[in-house]
């Protein structure tokens, strides 16, 4: 990065350019000809487009970096354009421009300020350019070359990667070339991919994916992308020669890097070049694209600066097979990791205004981030932004207007900085965009169907229409690594629509708009705000009528100082739902006042409630509001029953699975994708003890058994710790909520059991508060629950939450005349901790339930007894994940 110093005339952005307009306008041509002066590389004709007292060392330095030896050619775009501090209006202008330096394969983009003047009554030829600040530069964009001229004949060649080998037995291969070296390989010939990942857990994935540990296939083609200095380390090149051009397969090996190379680290440009620059992979990362005959394309990369660098991923249904770290990567960060690792910054505070209509899909929005810079130093920051928006600018309080790029296919945006920022400085980002705009599915918080059921039609579509925007739209320029922040949201609805966003309702400041006018000139303005930290932000937009409000107090509150005395609860539903929604909101009120008293805190100021028609149940809750899908009264089948989240018994409990959200899952977020199950399996925890209180004790026991049931059925398919990858190589989301749902609320109860209600409420009480406003691991959980009992609980999450096995018990039960005794052996090579339920049935009708800690390979129990036992019985109620053979 360059800095030039601001000449002549000092300038400033915040200054609108008068609503005059000059004509003819000078801008447009004296830009043109700095274009065509660079074209021909005319260093003379640059000159004289600046005022004579502009020093000649600055114009010099100015046009040394844009006439770089070897240019072909230059692109000028100017981006802004302002009116020029202390020139009377339409004699001076303060310019943003873009220059589009290109080589023969090689280009660099810089962002410039030009402040241009005219002498006082200076004609249209008077015009020139009185300062100019370099802003920022962008280097490393390249062309891909072919070499066709040069094919190389492969005897046993192998590519290798980790974990990864592609051998070509024998074929053609096409280098491809950039300026700095071979990038890229075409692989075309007689070849075999074999793939076998050391990590269990990823060979427990591909053996359900393919039938084997190991994916092994032959291929035809491969396309692989690498930094030039890896080229001799990754590639066999001894077992290349020379090989005569054949005509035929260069154009297909032409025809295979058009189609392939533009998947990966390619720039999207815009106006500035219309033909396909690329970026150089990082030294060190990897990737190929192999055309296999077992199982379609399947990408390979190493990413470096991914927490988990190796992954295996089919594009076509967009399917990953493997995802873990590295030997290297393992070794440097440890087992546990948190997504905060590959942050480069934090975002502080949002402010989003947006104008959203539903109708046609479309969204115009501006957001501020207040940012602080967490790495050493930072010079390009990345955004995540849905693909769909076209970014009209990004500017920065700090420097004014930024270049910013487009990765293709990542809905990232790249913003580079003038300078290098150091750790811990604040910036201030405000990006404009606009664009198409698609509802969020609900997705794993929602039951699924027969296929049968699916046939019949219009499953899922909601009647009403909605708009959802939530943590998967990327709706708002956002931090790819999310975090906590405080957040101001705007949002203008055509007339008749409702909004519900994340945040406390809040006055509505008009005067609030777009550089390029108002966000909306008309509809209905909705605001909020969220004082207590957020992970993501999300609204629904929909026609609404409002049902009911209350204000749920908090009891036994253990910090009085939090900011949260009481949540405000609203409940709004689709018309047709008005009944429903009067019994939920009483119902929502019950949830609220339960989970606060059971937490001692509520970690929002308010809770609103959106009841939408749906054919399919099911919800979604982000920070301050839930959304719950609800099917119409006069739906008599249940198409869904046999879903892992449908409890027949229990029609509450989608709204108390998504109000316990807001606990867990919201004020409490999760490391990574591994530790999903602290939202998914607190929450199914929770709303099953509400059931219990609500509902009474046969309830819970029929979720408890329904929570043995699915682990029993799915524990196969993975350990809890895989998260939301399971079930996704057969695509098969019932797996998922088995396992990160069901399964893992089942653990917290056999936790429970274990140690007892005291200890265990009194820990859940404290892992919450302590880690309020933060992410966290099942590490975390662990550490609390010990310091709190007095327990190493090591091997209880070691086989629960990383393993998959589900534990096998023989047991033999003897009653005698003053006591019972039960004889447990777990007939695996793992022991397993499992409190087991013991029920013993009096001659009087008397039942009695005794939890027997099963914590060795065997274990002997006698248990008292009062009076006559007709009967014993083993986890009747289902809280144990076993499964048992009586002796």
């Amino acid at each position: 990065m360059r800095l030039l110093p601001l000449l002549a005339c000092a300038w400033i952005w915040a200054i609108p350019i008068s609503a005059q307009t000059v004509e003819p306008d000078p801008v447009t041509p004296l830009v043109r000809k700095v274009e065509q002066a660079l074209n021909k590389a005319d260093a003379s004709a640059l000159t004289a487009l600046f005022a004579s007292h502009v020093p000649a060392a600055v114009v010099d330095k100015f046009i040394g970096d844009l006439v770089i030896k070897g240019g072909v050619r230059a692109t000028v775009r100017e981006r802004e354009r302002m009116q020029l501090e202390g020139a009377p209006p339409g004699d001076g202008y303060s310019l943003v421009v873009e220059f589009f330096i290109e080589t023969q394969g090689k280009a660099r983009i810089l962002t410039t300020g030009m402040d241009m003047r005219r002498p006082p009554n200076g004609d249209l030829a008077s015009w020139r350019f009185v300062g100019v600040e370099g802003l920022s530069f962008v280097e490393g964009l390249y062309k891909l070359r072919l070499d066709t001229a040069r094919p190389l004949s492969a005897r046993n060649l192998q590519v290798t990667a980790e974990d990864l080998v592609l051998l070509l037995s024998e074929g053609t291969v096409f280098r491809v070339e950039c300026d700095d070296g071979v990038t890229g390989l075409i692989l075309l010939g007689r070849g075999q991919m074999t793939f076998s990942p050391a990590v269990a857990a990823e060979r427990s994935q591909l053996r359900l994916f393919s039938g084997d540990d190991t994916l092994v296939s032959p291929f035809d083609f491969a396309f692989v992308r690498l930094n030039p200095s890896d080229y001799q380390n990754r590639v066999s090149t001894a077992s290349l020669s020379p090989a005569a051009p054949d005509a035929r397969l260069a154009r297909r090996a032409e025809e295979l890097l058009a189609e392939n190379a533009p998947k990966s680290f390619n720039v999207d440009l815009q106006d500035l070049s219309t033909e396909d620059w690329y970026l150089l992979p990082p030294s060190r990362d990897f990737l190929a694209e192999i055309d296999t005959r077992r199982f379609d394309m399947l990408s390979y990369s190493v990413t470096t600066e991914n927490a988990e660098d190796v992954s295996v991923f089919r594009r076509k249904d967009r399917r990953t097979l493997a995802l873990y770290p590295s030997v290297a990567k393992l070794a440097a960060r440890g087992r546990f990791y948190t997504d905060d690792v590959l942050r480069d910054y934090d975002v502080l505070d949002y402010n989003v205004e947006t104008y959203i209509d539903p109708r046609r899909r479309t969204l115009r929005g501006r957001t501020r981030l207040s940012i602080r810079v967490r790495s050493t130093s930072l010079s390009t920051l990345r955004l995540r932004l849905a693909e769909s928006f076209a970014v009209s600018g990004v500017t920065s309080v700090e420097y004014g207007r930024l270049l910013y790029l487009r990765i293709r296919s990542q809905n990232a945006v790249l913003v580079n900085l003038p300078q290098s920022v150091q750790q811990d400085s604040d910036l201030t980002l405000i990006v404009t965009y606009g664009g198409e705009v698609s509802t969020q599915d609900l997705d794993t918080d929602t039951v699924t169907v027969s296929p049968d059921a699916q046939d019949q039609g219009g499953l899922g579509d909601t009647r009403e229409p909605s708009l959802l925007l939530s943590n998967r739209s990327y709706w708002y320029p956002q931090n790819p690594v999310p975090d906590y922040a405080t957040a101001s949201i705007r949002i203008v609805v055509p007339a008749g629509y409702t909004c519900m966003a994340s945040g406390h309702p809040a006055a509505v400041i008009e005067s609030a708009s777009f550089q390029d006018g108002k966000v909306a000139r008309e509809g209905q303005a909705y605001a909020f705000r969220a004082n207590q930290p957020l992970r993501y932000l999300a609204l629904v937009i929909s026609r609404l009528v409002r049902i009911g409000e209350a204000k749920v107090p908090i009891d036994n509150q253990t910090d009085p100082g939090s900011g949260v005395d009481s949540i405000a609860l609203a409940v709004s539903s689709h018309s047709s739902l008005r009944g429903r929604a009067r019994d939920t909101a009483k119902e929502a009120e019950a949830i609220l006042r339960f989970y606060a008293s059971l937490m001692g805190d509520a970690p929002y100021t308010s809770a609103s409630v959106a009841l939408l028609e749906n054919d399919l149940p099911g919800g979604h809750s982000p920070g301050y509001f839930a959304v719950i899908n609800t099917p119409a009264s006069n739906i008599t089948a249940n198409p869904w029953r046999g879903d892992p989240a449908a409890f027949e018994s229990f029609p509450e409990f989608f709204l108390a699975h998504e109000l316990a959200h807001q606990w867990w899952g919201q004020a409490i977020g999760w490391k990574n994708y591994h530790e999903q199950w602290i939202s998914e399996g607190f929450a199914q925890y929770f709303a099953a003890l509400f059931a219990q209180k609500a509902l009474g004790e046969r309830v819970f026991v029929d979720m408890l058994r329904q929570f043995r049931k699915w682990s029993i059925a799915e524990s196969d398919q993975g350990p809890v710790y895989l998260g939301s990858r399971l079930g996704h190589v057969k695509s098969e989301p019932r797996v998922f909520r088995a396992l990160v749902y069901n399964k893992a609320a089942g653990v917290l109860h056999m936790l429970r059991s274990l140690l007892g209600d005291e200890v265990f409420f009194r820990g859940l009480r404290r892992f919450y508060m302590d880690r309020r406003y933060q992410k966290a691991g099942t590490e975390d959980f662990e550490r609390v629950m010990e310091a709190e009992s007095g327990r190493v609980l090591d091997r209880f999450f070691e086989r629960w939450i990383y393993g998959s096995s589900i534990p096998r018990v023989r047991y033999q039960t003897t009653i005698g005349e003053r006591d019972v005794r039960v004889r447990f052996e777990q007939t695996g090579n793992l022991v397993f901790d499992l409190p087991v339920t013991v029920t013993l049935s009096y001659g009087d009708g008397r039942i009695v339930n005794v939890t027997v800690p099963v914590t060795e390979m065997e274990v002997e129990r006698s248990i008292p007894i009062d009076d006559v036992v007709r009967r014993v019985q083993i986890n009747l109620d289902g809280a144990a994940l076993a499964e048992f053979d009586e002796q």
